[in-house]
């Protein structure tokens, strides 16, 4: 059973490493980073700073960041702390994953659960360092709900209409915060929470990002780290709801008597 949980540990290292490299990536194609540099065959790992393409001991999750203490090992610049921070962050929810949320899907199942993770993994770090929620993460994570559904044979006009509520409630705020508040992006992984989480887990979801991102922001207030008007990234909250819902939803709405 150790054996298991390491494989999935490394496992889930492995693509918070994948994770940040594509965070980077995205920022990139969506020039919110500036690369200065032309990097033969992109498919490997290369420095942020200067592109050298990194040997496999620089590129090692977690490890490499120690060993090169958290610094690029050709031109010694910092690198993020979220590095190691997104890969054992992965790693622990691929082990929470398989061993509390016990899933009894079948094997295509198991591997859609898991991206989905990756996913929305993804959209917290990139609406956290940009304040956008990609669009692509949220389309292919409504289509893996699409799958789900199909493969267990719900009714998925009924999905469909608490996605279109879900989505709605998030706009209806987006209008009236003028887009301050609640950005389409949140609009759009509304979709997604609908089609995956359904009623009543989808109540619970939302219950949870609000309390905590209420939370958070008060907090962020009393350190005087923002202030009543700033705007603060709302995904990660919602990325937060959909990981308790779909874990312990059946739990706490059963103890709560939604």
């Amino acid at each position: 059973m150790i054996l298991i949980e390491i494989i999935i540990f490394v496992l889930g290292l492995c693509f918070g490493s994948f994770v940040n490299m594509l965070v980077y990536r995205t920022a990139v194609d969506y020039k919110l980073e500036n690369k200065k540099f032309k990097v033969k065959g992109e498919k490997r790992s290369f420095c942020d700073y200067c592109g050298r393409q990194l040997k496999w001991y620089e590129n090692i999750p977690v490890f490499s960041w120690l060993f090169l203490r958290g610094k690029t090992k050709c031109c010694h610049k910092k690198l993020p702390l979220s590095y190691p921070v997104v890969e054992l962050m992965m790693a622990i929810l691929f082990v929470v994953f398989v061993f509390i949320g016990r899933p009894q899907e079948s094997p295509l199942q198991f591997s859609l659960g898991l991206l989905i993770i990756i996913f929305l993994v993804f959209s917290a770090v990139f609406d956290l360092k940009y304040m956008i929620l990609p669009d692509f993460s949220s389309i292919i994570l409504i289509i893996i709900s699409f799958l789900i559904l199909l493969i267990n044979k719900e009714n998925i006009f009924l999905f469909i209409l608490i996605a279109l509520i879900s989505s709605g409630f998030l706009l209806i705020l987006n209008l009236i915060t003028k887009g301050k508040g609640m950005g389409m992006g949140d609009v759009k992984l509304a979709i997604f929470m609908g089609l995956f989480l359904g009623y009543p887990k989808i109540i619970l979801a939302f219950y949870v990002a609000f309390i905590v991102g209420a939370i958070v922001g008060l907090i962020l207030m009393i350190f005087k780290k923002a202030k009543k008007k700033s705007q603060i990234s709302f995904g990660p909250f919602l990325i937060l709801g959909i990981l308790v819902a779909w874990w312990w939803g059946e739990k706490i709405v059963e103890l709560i008597g939604l």
